[in-house]
């Protein structure tokens, strides 16, 4: 709370409006006058300065007044007197000296005879304030946003990465307080990239926030990922040949993360591009991520393979239907020849199987 009206001359609200009104009907106004006449015996002299500026967030005493005393002490206490709040940035708030009086008296225990009162009846007071120009703020917001991007690049391995990024809209000048000002981005931690992105900014002055600035980017994040060569069905073996390489915009790709773009292939024309096959139709020219392909599995449903059975030394070998895709040490269900009865095998390579106990 501070002893501050209003440029308007609005009531003074709060405690300590009602502490300086109350004071005010016990001291009644005070009956020194503000024309520069000597106070017998003052041991602080105040000058009021009619108008006044201040960088910091609180008001003291000695940023509207000059003042002097023979008792040191005493002189350091009263200039760092606290006023309360400085106003917001373009207001304007008006000190008055008979209730700045009041106040004086009140937290130093000084009496009214010894305070001498000199120079304007009042003092507005403004916060001095420099423009932080959009373009500032913006470059600060591109250069996180932009080491973002590149830590997502890295962490998941894409090829020939290259990043685009333009501003949406520039935020227009902002007048700040003076002081030791500074920019700091939020965290964007685990933000997904996105086609759009938004980007905080907290401006600091002398440590303190004071304003939050969004900025919007548009981004495109183009890297090479496999593409369709041609039409492929589900359960479709992928060769290599079945892929091409190509720059993709993975900012308009919605399952973008780990794994999710597929790897170049590096195989020779007609061999399995890493033992996949399709899990999802792909239509040529469809960008092949994770969601689309699936292993192919050791084992597969509907299929024929063998079946070793073991008895101490003696172990035979027979034919029997797949019921359940597997993969090599999974156990699954088959079928022997001509029986409608099912057994467990455990896969140990493809196209083989070993009876359980």
């Amino acid at each position: 709370m501070s002893p501050f009206n209003a440029i308007r001359r609005q009531p003074l609200g709060g405690a300590l409006g009602a502490v300086l009104l109350w004071l005010g009907s016990l001291f009644g106004t005070p009956a020194w006058a503000i024309n520069g006449t000597a106070v017998p015996k003052a041991l602080l002299r105040v000058e009021m300065r009619p108008q006044a500026q201040v960088q910091q967030a609180q008001v003291q005493l000695g940023d509207i007044a000059i003042l002097s005393s023979p008792d040191l002490a005493l002189l350091r206490r009263a200039m760092a007197l606290p006023l309360g709040q400085a106003p917001r940035i373009g207001d304007t708030a008006v000190l008055e000296s008979d209730r700045l009086a009041l106040w004086l008296r009140s937290r130093t225990g000084l009496r009214e005879d010894q305070v001498q009162w000199q120079g304007s009846t009042s003092t507005v007071l403004t916060v001095a304030a420099r423009e932080l120009p959009g373009e500032e703020v913006v470059d600060k917001a591109q250069s996180a946003l932009r080491d973002h991007l590149m830590a997502v690049v890295a962490q998941k391995g894409w090829i020939e990465p290259r990043i685009e990024m333009q501003t949406v809209s520039v935020p227009s000048t902002t007048l700040i307080p003076l002081g030791g000002s500074s920019l700091r981005v939020r965290p964007l931690g685990n933000v997904p990239v996105g086609k759009r992105m938004l980007v905080w900014v907290d401006v600091l002055v002398q440590g303190q926030h004071v304003k939050t600035i969004p900025v919007r980017f548009e981004v495109s994040l183009f890297t090479l990922a496999p593409v369709a060569a041609n039409d492929m069905a589900v359960g479709t073996s992928v060769q290599a040949d079945n892929l091409v390489m190509r720059e993709v915009d993975a900012a308009r790709l919605g399952d973008v993360g780990p794994s999710a773009l597929g790897q170049p292939a590096t195989l020779g024309a007609g061999d399995a591009v890493a033992a996949q096959r399709v899990r999802r139709n792909l239509h040529s020219g469809d960008v092949v991520t994770a969601a689309h392909l699936q292993p192919v599995p050791a084992v597969s449903r509907g299929e024929w393979v063998s079946l070793v059975s073991r008895s101490g030394l003696v172990s035979l070998e027979s034919r029997v239907e797949v019921l359940q895709d597997g993969q090599v040490g999974q156990v699954v269900r088959a079928r022997p020849l001509n029986a409608t009865g099912v057994l467990l095998a455990r896969v140990t390579a493809p196209g083989h199987l070993e009876l359980q106990p």
